[in-house]
């Protein structure tokens, strides 16, 4: 085991503090030089001198420092290093000449770290921060090997490289229209635009286009680019199960006569899409360690179960267990929440919605294309959105997490949960003791909400709406911009709370692995009429009737996993497939 210190720089506040990493630390206080300050005026923490006792961790009032005994990790083996006390790499994914790879693993972890380098974004310096990166040392330490030739051909700028950015909601600040900034690429933008389903959006400028349309817009870019190396960095954001399939197809296309590699936090997703894969595990935000190439369906299992047998590493203390979906017994069911029928009209587009009813401890996930009423459906039962024919249930107490957050305050999280402990419809006791850990919100509660991440400000919002005590929990797509671990996480998380209070709640979410592990039942919503005029929403229904519903109108069919219960796509054609649509059982029933 090696040890490693990290400082996380953006949350260091030196002038703010007593120095109570320096004051409390043993070798210190023995007169060895184990923390000292740096040149821009922060800690250096000597990872030779540093004895592990963690005492600096505990008392940073910042929670700025971790220090780690990182898996068996050969220091040759770094690929990158961003300072003495910074990220650092460890192995690079090998992308073979043709097929689709995927990388899996947490966030900040160095998914993205490592498509820069392949593309040649980014020099690796090979751990040696403090010297200008150079081609040639790297071309020498790689020699003999695989990644040798890749990075030769990087150096000499033979290797064509197409990326599709991670954030494509940055694409909204671009003057163009969607056809101009999919020709800058070079190829045949309405031919791009047309294979990802964009054909009549191609005159729209980019500010005018909603974040799923953006990230159809990025791919059509990628896809017009002639490369030998495609990057794709998580495709299905912003996406609905729908577009997430038909993208996928596309990809898989590309990826029959391209090398293509792709991150990817929709387990389901990759598992259709793609060949192999390199597990990323460690600490983030200090450091990751690259696995070799698995075979997609045992990296997902390797993944799920958290042991790498291969290299002998645990990164998982318990595995995550999916279960069947048995439909509850009628007598059983103890309903909690019953609405009638909703309707909601507006200049284009009418939505109507079937009545029906939550039952005591039950989580049910709305699902279906964007744009068919989902989030007008919830806003309706919140009450922030007046129903044009029909009246929610009275008498229901309702949190309610929206679809887009935005953080107005300048406050912490700890400062708001604070701010809310002396307000009655506020559980103070379950937030600090059950949902800060359970959703690990420890590191991130004395941070300004407005710098967190995405998935730090989502996870912090559903937190907020599970510690209101209600009866109706209305959780809008609570796994944007979460990775797989986090979205497991809080489904089970969300699960055992509903249960335990025994109220209810709806879920509006895309990823079937985690709607899976979080609800027992579904809503399923479709368009209707010429050019989705209007939606329709039907249920909930038990998880293998929802499903067999959505997934019909997709034509898809799913099974579950021998080994892990897991859903898994059948490949189009294939002898299951081919069994379950005769069956006319879309939804996975047997384990295989």
């Amino acid at each position: 085991m090696a040890r490693i210190a990290i400082l996380l720089s953006d949350r260091c506040h030196p002038k703010e503090c007593q120095w109570e990493c320096q004051a409390y630390c043993p070798p210190v206080r023995m007169g060895q030089e184990c923390i000292v300050e740096g040149p821009l005026g922060k800690p250096v923490i000597s990872e030779t001198l540093c004895i592990g006792c963690g005492i600096c961790v505990h008392k940073c009032p910042f929670d700025a420092i971790k220090i780690l005994n990182t898996p068996e990790a050969d220091p040759a083996e770094i690929v990158h290093r961003y300072g003495y006390n910074g990220f650092r790499l460890y192995r690079m994914p090998v992308p073979p000449p043709t097929g689709i790879t995927g990388l899996l693993g947490p966030n900040g972890t160095g998914k993205t770290t490592a498509l820069r380098l392949l593309s040649g974004a980014e020099v690796p310096n090979l751990g040696e921060y403090d010297r200008r990166p150079e081609w040639s040392r790297v071309l020498e330490h790689y020699r003999g090997t695989s990644l040798h030739a890749h990075f030769e051909r990087v150096a000499k700028g033979e290797l064509r490289t197409a990326t599709k950015p991670q954030y494509v909601d940055r694409l909204a600040e671009h003057p163009a229209t969607a056809e101009e900034y999919v020709g800058e690429a070079g190829g045949a933008a309405r031919a791009a635009l047309a294979e990802v389903g964009l054909t009549g959006r191609t005159d729209r400028r980019l500010s005018e286009l909603s974040g799923g349309e953006l990230q159809m817009v990025a791919i059509a870019r990628t896809l017009a680019t002639d490369a030998d190396l495609y990057l794709i960095d998580e495709p299905s954001s912003y996406l609905d199960i729908v577009h997430r399939l038909e993208v996928a197809r596309v990809l898989r296309r590309l990826g029959a006569t391209k090398s293509v590699l792709v991150v990817e936090h929709d387990l389901g997703l990759l598992d259709y899409l793609a060949d192999q894969a390199h597990l990323i595990y460690g600490e983030p935000a200090a450091f990751g360690v690259i696995s070799h190439p698995i075979p997609m369906r045992t990296a997902i299992n390797t993944y799920l179960t958290g042991y790498l047998k291969d290299e002998n590493v645990r990164f998982r203390s318990d595995p995550v267990r999916f279960v069947a979906h048995p439909p509850k017994p009628v007598g059983r069911r103890n309903v909690l929440v019953a609405f009638p029928a909703l309707e909601k009209r507006f200049p284009s587009f009418h939505l109507s919605v079937d009545a029906g009813s939550l039952a005591k401890g039950e989580t049910v996930g709305i699902v279906g294309p964007n744009a068919t009423g989902k989030t007008t459906f919830v806003r309706m039962l919140a009450g922030v959105e007046p129903p044009t024919a029909g009246t929610p249930p009275p008498g229901v107490t309702v949190s309610y997490k929206p679809q887009y957050l935005k953080a107005t305050q300048s406050a912490s999280l700890r400062d708001r949960s604070a701010a809310l402990a002396a307000d009655p419809t506020f559980d103070a006791k379950l937030f600090e003791r059950e949902l800060v850990p359970g959703l690990h919100l420890e590191e991130i509660l004395d941070v300004a909400l407005p710098d967190l991440s995405g998935g730090e400000l989502q996870r912090a919002a559903v937190a907020l709406a599970l510690a209101r005590p209600a009866t109706l929990y209305l959780l809008d797509e609570p796994s944007a911009y979460l990775d797989a671990d986090e979205r497991m996480s809080m489904a089970r998380l969300l699960r055992r709370q509903v249960e335990r209070q025994a109220v209810s709640a709806l879920v509006v979410d895309h990823d079937v692995y985690f709607l899976d592990l979080a609800c027992d039942g579904l809503m399923v919503f479709r368009p209707e009429g010429e050019g989705g005029a209007s939606g329709r929403g039907e249920g909930p229904f038990p998880m293998r009737e929802g499903m067999n519903r959505l997934l019909r109108t997709v034509d898809i069919t799913f099974r579950r996993d021998a080994e892990t219960l897991r859903p898994r796509i059948n490949r189009e054609g294939s002898v299951l497939d081919r069994e379950q649509r005769a069956q006319g059982e879309y939804y996975y029933e047997a384990a295989s």
